[in-house]
């Protein structure tokens, strides 16, 4: 387990600075939930009624009310652990393969007496860790919090499912990576392709949120596979969804495993 440890130590930085990203915003946002007042919940609740109706839906805003805990978790919270997750994931995935060609390193793994079964295997290790070791301290401190700025009742079930929605979104990101890393080699091009797909299946969400014609569009992205909103509103996660997003994943990285060795590698 040679690679995956050094997998781990060469993207210690970036865990532990995406996390702390999270961390402190999702703290912050969360300290701020006492300080709405009765009064003040009341007086916001009306204040949506007079934002557009499309608006309110794409941001899932038609089904929970940010003066609950749960609703104001997913508008405030929520949607930036499965954005920046999202972009985290997938910049993990996307360079895992691809960095070692373009660091001229690859040279020297494929000198060792390893197979490219076990490279592609152990890193893919080391992306799932960084995941898991990202969304286990989020969703630890975020509970902490919750526990600590409020005594409103919730259902720990529904807040459970919001922490692992994201990591499966995650993971599929990370696949969709994955399969393009073994395609592109050039580092400086990995982060606005990973961010431009996970952005642009973002809007794409919101897109078949708002407008009923293009409703096909939400199972193209795993925004919809883990909306916040239908959490809270279905207390659960539709099960379709997660058989597509580990459709999704294991396709992506069986493909990968077979592409890649196949694939003939410059050093």
């Amino acid at each position: 387990m040679i690679m995956y440890k050094r997998e781990l130590v060469k993207n210690k930085k970036s865990t532990i600075l995406w996390t702390s990203i999270l961390l402190l915003y999702n703290v912050s946002m969360l300290m701020l939930f006492p300080s709405l007042s009765s009064q003040m919940k009341y007086k916001i609740d009306v204040m949506m009624e007079a934002f557009p109706k499309e608006m309110l839906v794409a941001f899932g805003m038609d089904k929970v009310s940010i003066s609950e805990l749960l609703g104001y978790y997913n508008t405030y919270c929520y949607l930036m652990v499965t954005i920046l997750g999202g972009i985290f994931a997938i910049l993990q995935g996307i360079s895992v393969l691809s960095k070692e060609e373009d660091e001229k390193t690859i040279e020297f793994l494929l000198s060792k007496p390893v197979t490219r079964n076990r490279i592609i295997t152990e890193k893919v290790l080391a992306v799932l860790t960084n995941i898991f070791i990202l969304n286990v301290a989020v969703s630890l401190f975020n509970y902490i919090t919750i526990e600590m700025v409020t005594d409103e009742r919730y259902s720990v079930k529904t807040l459970i499912l919001l922490f692992v929605g994201p990591v499966l979104m995650q993971i599929t990101f990370a696949a969709i990576g994955l399969i393009i890393s073994v395609f592109i080699i050039k580092a400086r091009i990995n982060i606005p392709i990973g961010v431009g797909i996970v952005l642009g299946m973002y809007f794409i969400g919101i897109l078949a949120t708002i407008s009923e014609k293009v409703d096909f569009l939400k199972y193209l992205t795993p925004f919809k596979y883990v909306d916040g909103a239908d959490i809270i509103t279905n207390t659960s996660i539709e099960p379709f969804y997660i058989i597509l997003m580990i459709v999704i994943t294991i396709s992506c990285t069986f493909a990968t495993y077979i592409i890649y060795n196949k694939k003939d590698i410059v050093a």
